[in-house]
């Protein structure tokens, strides 16, 4: 009998050693990924560069248009013809697509290449036929303009096609930004826009206000890090979950935990 008891102790010592293993090569695998970043110019483009680059992945990419100087400590700069090469160093990484401009000044930012909406689909074609794996995608849209509905689905068709790519994750993340400011020159109409959009900030619930371009990073980059260990293809964080996940008294990572149980 004792005998019969130990090996089945031996037998639950053996699958747990063996669940803890695969864990262990799940940890490893998803910590080497490399990461490819399209959009590193502009304030939220800077802070996802900062934030990729300390997260533990195997090797940190960017689109460039031209050579990078030596301030871009730990960053490979990738020209478009070269990511769409598909050498082996980036095949199964994650990249991550930043619409957002905000900030666009001096020679750093016109170093990186910059992403145009109207593009979006090529772009996302291009990389997953370059063995990219997972893709996540920044969307700004004006803050309190997003009507409920699409907050948490696909806005429009462009979106629907990214899911239909092949990739074997998609996160989309719904950033909401502040209305640029009037022009010199600009219409009264265009002015009036403009103030009308400033006044409706303060309105607006906290939740849904824009968040700091480094603390939306922080919060990008922990979802995308959260959901390598996760089965599902298609996520999406609107700006609310983004900001609640921020503010959480429990931390980024338990907030994302229980929005993706």
């Amino acid at each position: 009998m004792s005998a019969g008891v130990n090996n089945a102790g031996m037998t639950v010592s053996l699958s747990k050693a063996l669940q803890g293993s695969l864990r262990g090569d799940m940890t490893a695998r998803t910590a080497a990924e490399p990461a490819l970043l399209i959009g590193a110019g502009g304030w939220l483009g800077a802070a996802m560069l900062a934030q990729l680059l300390g997260a533990g992945h195997a090797r940190v990419g960017a689109w460039v248009e031209r050579s990078m100087g030596s301030t871009h400590r730990g960053v490979v700069g990738l020209r478009w013809d070269e990511i769409l090469r598909g050498d082996d160093a980036w095949r199964g990484a994650c990249a991550y697509i930043v619409l957002e401009r905000a900030g666009l000044v001096g020679a750093r930012d016109a170093v990186f290449g910059a992403p145009r909406p109207e593009r979006l689909l090529d772009i996302a074609q291009g990389l997953r036929q370059a063995g990219v794996r997972r893709l996540v995608l920044v969307l700004p849209h004006l803050a309190g303009s997003l009507p409920e509905a699409l907050r948490h689905g696909f806005a429009d068709r462009n979106e629907q096609m990214l899911a239909t790519l092949g990739f074997e994750q998609l996160l989309i993340v719904r950033s909401s930004r502040e209305a640029e400011g009037s022009a010199p020159g600009s219409s009264w109409l265009q002015r009036f826009a403009a103030l009308w959009w400033a006044q409706l900030k303060w309105m607006l619930p906290s939740e849904e206000r824009p968040l700091r371009s480094v603390a939306l990073a922080r919060v990008v980059v922990a979802a995308s890090r959260l959901l390598r260990e996760r089965s599902g293809s298609v996520f999406v964080l609107p700006q609310q979950a983004a900001s609640r996940a921020l503010h959480d008294a429990d931390g980024i990572d338990a907030a994302l935990r229980r929005l993706w149980p």
